[in-house]
């Protein structure tokens, strides 16, 4: 069983934030894994802890060479969970990760997140996906992907494989007043036996 013929074929990203600031982000990759990796370790619940914790550590250390920036203060992400799936098939392994940070921003004004991080070309195809809330506008996006606005507060940005990315984002957006915000209560947190986090 190689861990090693494990190759990345895709990513999606899903960004959202709410009025106080809190950044929530999901990551899901998907594997091709001829070998069934990943599928073996659903049987060995050692194996498959100590994978998930090495997963986890993985991707903060990651993060932790990222420079992320709201209105100019920089904040610190952090992957909560890591999660493993399937896509219909035992060589076709989806990750999950969750992933927060905050910022302070400012409702009715000008708001703007800025990410710094290494440059590279893309091995895969991948997607951004940000959500703001309503009342929102997306008012300039500095990328070096390609991107597209819909309805002035969604933002999705692609590359394909082989596209070269300079590692800068900025997304200058604002949020409605506070008299304007939806009262409605947040949905309470649940917990899911799936999640695997440290």
């Amino acid at each position: 069983m190689r861990s090693d013929r494990v190759k990345p074929v895709h990513g999606h990203a899903f960004f959202t934030i709410n009025y106080s600031g809190a950044f929530s982000q999901i990551l899901v990759f998907d594997y091709h894994d001829p070998d069934r990796f990943y599928y073996s370790l659903l049987h060995d619940d050692e194996k498959y802890r100590s994978t998930m914790e090495e997963l986890l550590a993985s991707m903060n250390q990651l993060l932790s060479q990222e420079e992320i920036r709201v209105n100019g203060e920089k904040v610190e992400a952090e992957a909560l969970t890591v999660n493993l799936d399937f896509r219909g098939k035992a060589e076709k392994p989806a990750i999950t990760f969750y992933i927060e940070f905050d910022g302070k921003l400012k409702p009715g004004e000008e708001n703007v997140y800025e990410c710094s991080y290494e440059p590279g070309t893309a091995e895969y195809d991948y997607e951004v996906y940000w959500l703001f809330p309503d009342g929102s506008r997306i008012i300039s996006v500095k990328t070096s992907t390609e991107y597209e606005i819909y309805g002035g507060r969604f933002l999705v940005m692609w590359a394909r494989r082989g596209d070269k990315y300079r590692g800068y984002e900025k997304i200058v957006f604002t949020l409605p007043s506070l008299s304007s915000q939806d009262k409605a209560p947040s949905p309470s947190r649940g917990s899911s036996r799936s999640l695997w986090s440290s």
